[in-house]
């Protein structure tokens, strides 16, 4: 069965003990994994319960789920693959291996704890391109400050994230700070007056900083910068009143040094700009071949290659739009319809990820749009917790929220510096949704008629 999952006898010792090992009970592992004991008991008898469930019930113990599930159950693909075989450890292996745990953010003793999780499951296609960033990173040459910029979607912070793990693996920076500027809403391409007026100030960056260096005083974040060669992040720099800040960052690296993201260019003498290029066309396709193998999606499982050019071509390389690509054929069951709506986007990304977007709005379920709305004014993401006692969400329309959400690939899972799971939404989601980009979307009965006719074929 395509959308459940049931568990071999091998995978549930595996699972059996990596749950002693977390000393977990049922009904702690049920809270984590946001199910219900009946439908966690069925799991451990060994019986099909929903996939994105029992994904969710194996990733929360800390296993792979595709080692628990039954083979014969796991799809195999047969979309081209490109290998690349290395003798030696890529940064890409270094990267994928580096054990950033949950920790408690205020021991001394840790590095790296203010990375943040990447987004994805697993970034493909960033290796040469993250390696180039870290080298320039710690040349000495380089200009101190670099921007690492691109429209949104092509996996900026996720490059940032993997270059700042790196960089601690590798001993090449003493620690890593990471800073995130307020995500903004965007009107005609141009951020609002709203969002300029909340832009993060030097002062708030200073302070950050300060908490981050083990609680300093603002006035020592000079002198603690100076004395260690330290990476600062600032990601979504162009929610950042830089024209204040960057001059005054300059003057206190030299060793520190510092990356950028952000949509939009900087001109200073010393910033060095570093464009994101798209994904090149195999490593799209080893992205596609990840996401419907993870959500089963038959129809581009047996796409020939003729479709998946296309897919590549009509996706502007834009890892987000691939996403999206996968979340809509997941939920129509069926290539070609898709194709024909990205030809209307004319190669235009943001279009792309606005009609992702739109037929998502379309299909979720009132309780589920409730969800995002309130997710949308969130900047750090919500927590189960948050959303049961100020939303009153059940617990039942909460798995069905997380199902939806999941489905469309609008919700991004996170773990905090302490452990706690929280549930985000990718920057530009959240812009639209801030920006009042839904509220626009009221379906015409014609639109109504279509939906009706396509569940009704499907059914």
């Amino acid at each position: 069965m395509a959308d459940k999952l049931r568990a071999s006898e091998q995978g549930l010792k595996i699972v059996k003990e990596a749950r002693r090992k977390k000393r977990w009970t049922q009904e702690k592992w049920r809270q984590a994994a946001f199910t219900s004991i009946s439908t966690l008991k069925r799991f451990l008898k060994g019986e099909r319960i929903d996939r994105d469930t029992f994904i969710n019930i194996c990733e929360v113990v800390g296993v792979k789920w595709e080692e628990v599930a039954e083979p014969s159950e796991i799809q195999e693909t047969d979309l081209p693959v490109v290998s690349v075989a290395s003798t030696t450890p890529s940064l890409e292996d270094q990267i994928n291996v580096l054990p950033l745990q949950p920790i408690d953010a205020y021991s001394k003793n840790q590095r790296g704890i203010w990375i943040p999780n990447l987004r994805c499951r697993k970034v493909w296609g960033r290796e040469s391109f993250s390696e180039d960033v870290l080298h320039r990173l710690n040349d000495p040459q380089e200009a101190p400050i670099l921007s690492l910029c691109g429209s949104a979607g092509y996996g900026k912070t996720e490059v940032a994230c993997k270059v700042a793990m790196a960089a601690v693996r590798n001993n090449l920076f003493a620690d890593v700070l990471w800073v995130k500027a307020r995500d903004t809403e965007f009107s005609d391409g141009k951020i609002s007056q709203s969002a300029r007026d909340e832009a993060l100030s030097w002062n708030q960056l200073l302070q950050e900083i300060a908490h981050q260096l083990d609680g300093c005083s603002v006035k020592r974040v000079h002198q603690r910068i100076k004395e260690e060669k330290r990476l600062i992040v600032l990601d979504n720099a162009e929610t950042a009143q830089l024209e204040e800040i960057l001059p005054k960052l300059n003057e206190m690296l030299n060793p520190s040094r510092v990356l950028l993201t952000s949509r939009f260019q900087t001109n200073a003498s010393y910033v060095g700009l570093i464009n994101i290029p798209p994904l090149e066309e195999n490593s799209s396709y080893q992205l596609l071949q990840d996401e419907a193998k993870y959500k089963n999606v038959p129809a581009i499982l047996q796409a020939n290659t003729e479709q998946l050019q296309q897919v590549y071509h009509l996706s502007c390389g834009a890892p987000l739009a691939l996403h999206f690509i996968v979340g809509r054929v997941f939920d129509d069951g069926t290539l070609e319809p898709v194709l024909s709506a990205l030809e209307q986007a004319g190669g235009d990304v943001e279009k792309i990820y606005e009609f992702s977007l739109k037929t998502a709005w379309q299909r979720i379920s009132n309780v589920t749009k409730n969800v995002l709305r309130y997710m949308g004014n969130s900047d750090a993401g919500v927590t189960w917790e948050e959303l049961s006692g100020a939303r009153q969400v059940q617990e039942s329309d909460w798995i069905v929220t997380r199902r939806e959400l999941g489905r469309w690939y609008l919700i991004e899972k996170e773990t905090d510096a302490k452990g706690k799971p929280r549930y985000n939404l990718h920057p530009w989601v959240r812009r639209s949704l801030r920006g009042g980009l839904v509220d626009k979307w009221q379906l015409s009965l014609q639109e109504w008629e279509q939906i009706a006719k396509w569940k009704y074929d499907i059914d």
